[in-house]
């Protein structure tokens, strides 16, 4: 969580991506129910996979979503906009290196694909569909990263370049710089 506070700069939108973490993990445990795992070593140690991959699924949308400007609504299809296929194509990477599993007789194996496979599925899901519409409806205001500030004080600082004594008049040089 400290971690995910100090990256998203929003205690509200932590607290978002740690609540679609906890859900995942609830699915997790459904999907486990459904296919007949039981919890042991194997699945308690996906589990714990599971927190990190899905951390950054959600992380990357809500840390969008704070930094963009505009209504909530906006700042919302800004973050899909921008981070969306991010998301989508880490989980679809994740999917294709266990799908191989998929067919194995192996119970490590199957338990390793059957996990991911709801880690990448329902991680998606949470990241993708129920965390921008969580954030559209009740997502914190937006963060000033100073960008603008910065880059009108770059501008201010910068010292202006001089004639080039070469003949190639596209290369300035700057008063410190030499022939």
């Amino acid at each position: 969580f400290v971690l995910v506070l100090l990256t998203v700069s929003d205690v509200r939108a932590a607290l978002y991506v740690l609540l679609c973490v906890v859900m995942v993990d609830i699915d997790i445990l459904g999907l486990m129910w459904l296919w007949g795992l039981t919890i042991d070593s194997v699945t308690i140690i996906n589990l714990v996979l599971a927190i990190g991959l899905v951390v950054d699924y959600s992380a990357h949308i809500a840390h969008a979503f704070v930094i963009t400007q505009g209504s909530r609504q906006e700042r919302a299809d800004h973050a899909i906009g921008s981070m969306g296929s991010a998301v989508f194509h880490g989980a679809m990477s994740t999917f294709a290196a266990v799908v191989v599993l998929g067919g194995s007789t192996s119970y490590i194996y199957h338990v390793f694909f059957v996990q991911f496979f709801g880690i990448c599925v329902f991680g998606m899901a949470h990241g993708l569909i129920f965390l921008p519409v969580l954030l559209s409806l009740v997502g914190p205001p937006a963060i000033d990263v100073g960008a603008e500030a910065s880059k009108t004080s770059m501008q201010k600082t910068r010292p202006a370049p001089v004639a080039a004594s070469n003949k190639n008049p596209e290369v300035a040089m700057t008063p410190d710089c030499t022939a």
